[in-house]
This record gives structure tokens, C-alpha cells and sequence, in this order.
């Protein structure tokens, strides 16, 4: 498995800081804060390539939290969830999620009494507990982003009898271009509820169920801090530049001509088939509860830690942008949000203004989840060749693992019906050699 030291995992924290990124840039030192950004990319690539071991391709198994969605705020803004079971352990628990999905029920509608909440013990589990009374006793910790659409918050939420849970408060604002709140918070609930009990899928704990457009629209997720897939690629890049440019300089010193470094995966190849695996487990719970999340991509997927000795894990978040879907797996409305630059060619269609002959259909979760691993694989560094290989006027080069390269063609076939289910994709050889 993949881990990191104990200093690395404090530093680690330290990086992900939103006060250290602020008071290096305040006082003046950027040219300090790439430095600092590169020391600890540095020190996580070094790790990660000494203790990848190639077994360990599982999906884990720990509690899945969540982040807020794109409309939310922006990927630098935004804060990027992982699991630890010392942290929040209601996600993990089966029971616990059937507890906080029976209803459309939370703080608003049940109360003791005497007004005040009971002890999350018997038969009121802590799951039920949340759901009901988390977001009206969570207090604000931090402001994690904010847009125009809505703010996220990290909250604590403390607990009759002792003891604290952390979690995030998304608040969706009241729109000004007509689409309704309400709408957008029922869409987001129910898509988060399709990976319910996924590990490597986030989770709900609670969320409003409001009578008007005045009252108040929230989620509560589960949340730890960690890094989006999309700001740990660009580390690895940063951190893979500088291992070349010293190694050039060290052999320009001794006279010998410096040999061009050895191409390798961005992502090494145990770590790209552990990101397909649960990202593809994550597709698959939602496909299974007829629902197509709609914008898979590196800023929606969240690199954590799965367990104390700091092994590497992937979660699939942000689920503002599903769409339910009928039994044959085409979209309802007939119409999906997402990310052109990382869309299928027949969403591109869509968001572009036309009409896809195939129609929409969930298959277009599994062409992202081709870019996706593609980027991890090469082209996270050059968005250019990202876009050609999206229209087919590129491949990945011949160094990326065979099986990866194939694996990624058939996801992105240009017909959905020519792609594999999640379930069949899961079977594809390379992610079981």
C-alpha cells in the first residue's frame, strides 16, 4: 500500500491549510509559497514511490466524506475531503446510512419535548441524530469556498453526553436567473443518496427540507480535509520537473550530457488502477439506483487517507449535476450539466446547444471516467493533448501500461453502446492482473 510517514502526514496537513496559502501571499512571499508547494510535493512523490507496492489495487473500504459542488465554489476555494474513522465514522456504518436516508426528514421536524436533543444512544443512532439535529446545533468553523450559487462551511457539531463531530454545511443560495433551489437541493440529495453505502462514493448526513424559497436549503456532509485528484496531479508534475531539472544539473557539473528522464505515469500504476476501481465502484452504486452523476473529473474526485498508516484512497464527489435515469440507463429530463473539456462526445453535443442523435444515457459517466484516468496517466501536464485524445485526434503514448491504454479506449468508444457498464469495466483485465 501506498503511505506516508508521520512527518510527511503532518506536512501533508500543513499544505492543506487555507491560513498558510493566505499568510505566505499576504506577506509577500510567493516566490516562498512555490517553494514551500514544491517541498512537500517533493516529499510526497519521494514516499510514493518508495512504498507503492503493486498488489494493492483494492478500492477501501473507509467511511466516504464529501466536498461541495462545482456551483459552490471554485477548485482552489473548494476543500477536499478523506477518511478517517477518528474523524467521522457515521458514513462507514450501513445502518447508520439507512438511518439518514429513510426520509426527508432533519432538524426541522423532530424535537424531545423538553426541546432538547437526546443522547445518540439505544435506538436514536448517531446517524438519526444528524440528520436530525445536526444542521440546527452545527457551529461555524471556517468558511471552506463561497460563489455565487451557494458557501460551503467546515462545522462542529457537539454531542449531548460529550464529544464533537466535524462536518460541512453547504448552503445553496436563492438563484436570480429563474432555476429553483429547491429543485437544485433535492437533485443534489438524491444523487448523493445513489452511492449510499459506497465506500469510494460521499456521503450524506442530513439536509433541509424547506416549504418556501425562504427557507433555509442546506446539506450536511461528512468531512475531512484532503486534496482534490486534480490539485495532487499537479504536484506530482511540479515535483516530477524539479527531480528532472536537478538530476540534469547534477550531470551538467561532472561534464556528461544529461539523458532525457525515463517516461513514467503520472499517477504510478498501482495508484491508477486503485483511482479507476473506485471510481468505477462509485459510478457503478449510482448506475445501480438509476442515477448518472454527469461531471466526473479530477477536481471532483478526492485523494485521502484510508486508514492510520497513511495508505492512499479515491472518492467520488460532488454529485450536483446528476440526473436520474429510466431502466435502460437513458437520462429522464433529457438533459445533463457537466464539464465540456471532460465530457462524452455526445454530452459535448449537448452542452454546446445540439441535439446527440444517441440521445444521453449514463454511458456518458464512463467516458469521463476514460479522461479521467487518462490525465492521471499523461496528460494532466498537457490539457492540450487531453482535449485532442477526448476528440480522437490523440492517444496515449505507447510507455503508458498497455492495459491502461485499452481500458481508457473502451470507456471512451465514441458510441455509448460500444462502452463497458462499470460493472464490465471493473472486469477488464488490467485492474485484476
Amino acid at each position: 500500500m501506498t503511505s506516508l510517514s508521520q512527518s510527511t502526514k503532518a506536512s501533508f496537513g500543513r499544505y492543506l491549510g487555507i491560513g498558510l496559502g493566505v499568510g505566505l501571499v499576504l506577506g509577500g512571499g510567493i516566490v516562498g509559497f512555490l517553494h514551500h508547494r514544491r517541498y512537500q510535493a517533493s516529499k510526497l512523490l519521494h514516499l510514493q514511490q518508495e512504498r507503492i507496492v503493486t498488489s494493492s489495487v483494492a478500492a477501501n473500504s473507509s467511511p466516504a466524506p464529501d466536498a461541495c459542488a462545482s456551483d459552490c465554489a471554485s477548485d482552489e476555494a473548494r476543500p477536499a475531503p478523506c477518511a478517517q474513522p477518528g474523524d467521522c465514522t457515521v458514513a462507514g456504518s450501513a445502518a447508520a446510512r439507512d438511518d439518514c436516508a429513510e426520509s426527508w426528514s432533519n432538524s426541522s421536524d423532530s424535537s424531545d419535548s423538553d426541546g432538547e436533543a437526546p443522547s445518540p444512544s439505544g435506538q436514536q443512532s448517531l446517524a438519526t441524530f444528524l440528520a436530525r439535529y445536526g444542521l440546527e446545533r452545527c457551529e461555524p468553523v471556517q468558511e471552506l469556498g463561497r460563489g455565487g450559487f451557494g458557501r460551503v462551511q467546515s462545522v462542529s457539531i457537539p454531542i449531548p453526553g460529550g464529544g464533537v463531530i466535524k462536518a460541512v454545511r453547504k448552503e445553496i443560495f436563492r438563484r436570480t436567473d429563474g432555476v429553483s433551489r429547491t429543485e437544485l437541493l433535492r437533485q443534489e440529495v438524491a444523487g448523493t443518496l445513489a452511492g449510499r453505502g459506497c465506500a469510494s462514493a460521499v456521503q450524506l448526513l442530513g439536509w433541509t427540507e424547506p416549504q418556501t424559497d425562504d427557507d433555509p436549503h442546506e446539506l450536511l456532509l461528512s468531512y475531512v480535509p484532503g486534496m482534490t485528484l486534480y490539485k495532487y496531479l499537479n504536484l506530482l508534475h511540479i515535483t516530477y520537473k524539479d527531480q528532472c531539472a536537478a538530476e540534469a544539473c547534477k550531470k551538467g557539473k561532472k561534464g556528461k550530457r544529461a539523458k532525457a528522464p525515463t517516461p513514467r505515469t503520472l499517477l504510478p500504476t498501482p495508484l491508477l488502477k486503485k483511482l479507476a476501481i473506485s471510481v468505477l465502484t462509485a459510478v457503478d452504486a449510482m448506475h445501480n439506483n438509476n442515477m448518472c452523476h454527469g461531471d466526473i473529473k479530477s477536481a471532483n474526485v478526492f485523494v485521502h487517507e484510508t486508514d492510520a498508516g497513511g495508505a492512499m484512497g479515491f472518492i467520488l464527489g460532488d454529485m450536483g449535476t446528476a440526473e436520474p435515469t429510466d431502466s435502460e440507463g437513458m437520462l429522464i429530463s433529457g438533459r445533463i450539466g457537466g464539464s465540456r473539456a471532460t465530457a462524452a462526445p455526445e454530452q459535448r453535443v449537448y452542452l454546446a446547444g445540439g441535439t446527440p442523435a444517441c440521445g444521453l444515457s449514463r454511458m456518458i459517466d464512463l467516458a469521463s471516467v476514460g479522461l479521467l484516468l487518462a490525465e492521471a496517466a499523461q496528460f494532466r501536464s498537457d490539457p492540450e493533448r487531453l482535449w485532442a485524445y477526448s476528440v480522437f485526434e490523440d492517444d496515449l503514448d505507447e510507455w503508458v501500461p498497455e492495459g491502461c491504454r485499452d481500458l481508457c479506449a473502451q470507456l471512451l468508444a465514441p458510441s455509448p453502446s460500444d462502452r463497458p457498464s462499470a460493472k464490465e469495466a471493473l472486469a477488464h483485465w488490467w485492474l485484476n492482473e
